[in-house]
């Protein structure tokens, strides 16, 4: 039987872990999937981008090995990137404001992230900034937003660890355990994936062993549980999603691989992608045409300095 390894998150006193965060997608929108609206076939895809960086460093307040350590997380800088649909200029990104921004809770040795209250605080007031200064006769207008994308980072960063089934019993190379997480989209529309995590191998190296966790995506059939909600309300959404409604997910699939060092506790990079297809209707029905949304997702985290 292979050896197992226990798999726990550590912070040090004094010391300041500091990550680079970045979600970015690709968004393809087919307006008539079908060509049914058209006697010459079907049109071009409409596409846009959208890219959210963050720096986020995360400050030890108070350490319990054995129990809840508090952590203050500063985020250093935002910066939002967004090509538009149709080549129209976006409005700044609410996202943006969290440049300076400071947030606590706490966080066990297994990696649970226990007492959200602080970040559900600065989510809803984010999503405050998320909305056009003026209203008109279709009321609140919601700008293009990231907000998700922060939550979704910030939620299940030290999920692979935290979801471990058994802890204190480790994990052997070839063990595989699972979770749900909440997805980050362009709609505000609560959706989640079913990871699964496998622990591929363990490597001895001069900072460290580390294990390089491996991970696969797929939708999930369940609501996420704790999908921190940003608006309050009615409001109407300004662009292309402001059209279309009834958003029906079709399929994700991705995959995703880790580095976690053992022996310091610490998360040092992670890379996932993953491509979700989506069906979608017209706010008002438009004879047989069926839209379809393509979004193809990337999301990085890199242990700075290290």
């Amino acid at each position: 039987m292979a050896a197992t390894e226990l798999l726990a998150v550590d912070f040090k006193a004094g010391a300041v872990l500091r990550y680079k965060l970045v979600s970015s997608r690709d968004i393809e929108i087919d307006l008539d999937s079908t060509g049914a609206a058209s006697k010459r076939g079907k049109s071009e895809p409409q596409k846009m981008t959208e890219k959210l960086e963050l720096v986020i460093a995360y400050y030890p307040v108070a350490i319990d090995p054995y129990g809840l350590s508090t952590i203050e997380g500063k985020c250093e800088s935002a910066k939002v990137s967004r090509t538009a649909l149709l080549g129209r200029n976006s409005p700044g990104d609410a996202a943006e404001s969290l440049a300076g921004q400071t947030f606590r809770f706490q966080i066990s040795p297994t990696g649970k992230i226990k007492d959200y209250s602080d970040l559900e605080e600065l989510i809803s007031r984010l999503g405050d900034k998320a909305f056009a200064s003026t209203t008109g006769r279709q009321g609140r207008i919601k700008n293009p937003d990231m907000i998700s994308d922060f939550s979704a980072l910030q939620w299940h960063l030290w999920d692979s660890i935290a979801n471990v089934e058994d802890a204190v019993a480790g994990v052997a190379p070839g063990q595989s355990w699972k979770t749900e997480q909440f997805i980050p989209l362009p709609m505000p529309i609560a959706v989640a994936r079913e990871t699964t995590y496998t622990l591929a191998e363990v490597q001895q190296t001069e900072s460290g062993k580390k294990a390089v966790i491996n991970s696969t995506y797929k939708l999930s059939d369940s609501r996420p549980k704790n999908w921190p909600k940003p608006y309050n309300g009615n409001f109407s959404m300004r662009g292309m999603f402001g059209f279309l409604r009834n958003f029906r997910f079709r399929s994700l699939e991705g995959a995703g691989r880790q580095v976690f060092n053992v022996d310091t506790g610490t998360l040092q990079s992670e890379q996932q992608r993953y491509k979700m297809h989506i069906d979608a209707g017209f706010m008002m029905p438009l004879g047989d045409t069926v839209p379809t949304v393509t979004i193809d997702q990337k999301i990085s985290i890199q242990l700075l300095g290290d």
